[in-house]
């Protein structure tokens, strides 16, 4: 056997991995960390039936009823974290084509989106607090430019210690600190995210040139670079260790591998990729992988 292959990593479901950790949704964060099937576990509860991940004996009837029951499940896991609301949602659901149809046969509506942002909301009701807790951090360095805050257990607490978030305690999660009119949120990892002009615009937050700016918008911003530093050290560590990164996206890696070492290669990266940085201790993180000849999704 001769020549090369593509292996190709991506982290599964990354970013609602990070949203439960950060926000101490224990519940969730176990789910993930036992490989169980969250997806399911919110579809049985929204749809007050037992659902679970099709498999290749159901009869297609079974299996179409699975799918887009569990597949609403699916949906409200990854999509809603970052505050998404009902119109949002709705809108999302009649540009699927394969969804489409069963709005307009009138089998779902707005009223049964509406409860399943409700529902979401209830289920893992630490979430939404963590929107709240962020933008209160926000906008307290703002009114405050020389008192720093820090997120710790669900909670926000002051600090007047310390001059920025680089002095913040160590088992702080996040840090918030006003640098001359740019709010700055120190991550896990220590990297800083910077917000210039930052102002409190009637009742609304703004930064620089977007008005757009609340508690799920600031808890994408955080969870995706959380989710970047961990994909930028695990790229550094299989590019340098284990073969060339030849592309990669924001959870995925594509690596260039001789077929001959790539079973070894395999394990070789996924060890590197799952490895959990000091930095983000308890959170459950898992690599799915798989080795082509060709780049594929």
């Amino acid at each position: 056997m001769s020549g090369n292959t593509f292996i190709i990593a991506d982290y599964a479901q990354i970013e609602a991995r990070i949203l439960s950790w950060l926000a101490g949704q224990d519940d969730l964060t176990q789910d993930f960390a036992e490989g169980k099937d969250p997806y399911s576990k919110f579809a049985t509860r929204l749809f007050n039936v037992p659902i679970r991940k099709p498999i290749d004996d159901d009869p297609e009837p079974v299996k179409a009823y699975l799918s887009v029951k569990r597949g609403f499940g699916k949906d409200a896991v990854l999509g809603c974290g970052f505050g998404m609301g009902a119109s949002t949602f709705y809108d999302r659901c009649i540009a699927n084509e394969s969804l489409r149809p069963l709005f307009d046969s009138g089998a779902y509506d707005m009223l049964f989106i509406s409860k399943l942002i409700k529902t979401y909301r209830g289920t893992y009701t630490k979430i939404p607090k963590f929107w709240n807790s962020i933008e209160k951090a926000f906008r307290w360095v703002i009114k405050h430019p020389k008192m720093g805050v820090y997120y710790r257990d669900g909670e926000i607490k002051a600090a007047t210690d310390w001059g920025d978030c680089f002095g913040m305690p160590e088992d702080a999660i996040l840090g918030f600190y006003n640098d001359n009119g740019t709010v700055c949120i120190r991550l896990p990892s220590s990297r800083v995210l910077f917000y210039p002009h930052a102002r409190i615009a009637g009742r609304k937050l703004a930064y620089h040139w977007s008005n757009k700016l609340w508690g799920g918008f600031l808890t994408e911003n955080v969870v995706q670079a959380i989710a970047r530093d961990i994909m930028a050290e695990s790229l550094l560590g299989v590019h340098n260790r284990v073969c060339p990164v030849v592309l990669h996206g924001h959870d995925e890696l594509v690596c260039l591998s001789s077929k001959e070492l790539k079973v070894a290669n395999v394990a070789r990266i996924q060890r590197i990729m799952e490895h959990v940085p000091h930095w983000c201790e308890g959170l459950p993180i898992a690599v799915e992988i798989d080795t082509s000849g060709v780049y594929k999704k």
